[in-house]
């Protein structure tokens, strides 16, 4: 899970910039993405640590990161009377008539860690970050 807390708060905190990130930001992330897909075992020793400085150089995105990052660190018990009855679901858990395209990855996703290790890898290959994590 610290993987993907540490990527979903990225994420997130991308999402919520309010001034895009400079040239040299956005060539440090593809790094990050290239990175990621290319030696996704190497996340620990590597990847986190370049990542972790490129958003410690951010003032904005690390504020951003430490919030999102401190919310996904809180556990909450949700009380099982706010959670839907299968009769509340069944309404809405019909199979939809859309189909939804995107990117391919090049490694096909085989747990949650790898998508979210996806979406990292195709936002930072995008020329607007912000704009793509928000897609």
């Amino acid at each position: 899970m610290n993987t993907n807390k540490t990527l979903l708060a990225f994420l997130l905190a991308l999402t919520d910039l309010d001034t895009p990130l400079s040239q040299g930001d956005n060539k440090s992330i593809k790094e990050i993405g290239d990175q990621l897909d290319a030696q996704p075992l190497a996340w620990e020793r590597y990847t986190k640590p370049k990542l972790l400085e490129i958003i410690a150089a951010n003032p904005e995105l690390n504020q951003r990161y430490q919030t999102y990052y401190n919310q996904l660190d809180t556990t909450v018990d949700i009380p099982p009377d706010y959670l839907p009855t299968t009769a509340e679901i069944q309404p809405v858990n019909k199979p939809s008539s859309t189909i939804m395209r995107g990117h391919k990855p090049k490694s096909s996703p085989t747990g949650y860690d790898q998508q979210i290790n996806n979406i990292v890898i195709v936002v930072s290959r995008s020329e607007q970050q912000e704009a793509a994590v928000k897609e």
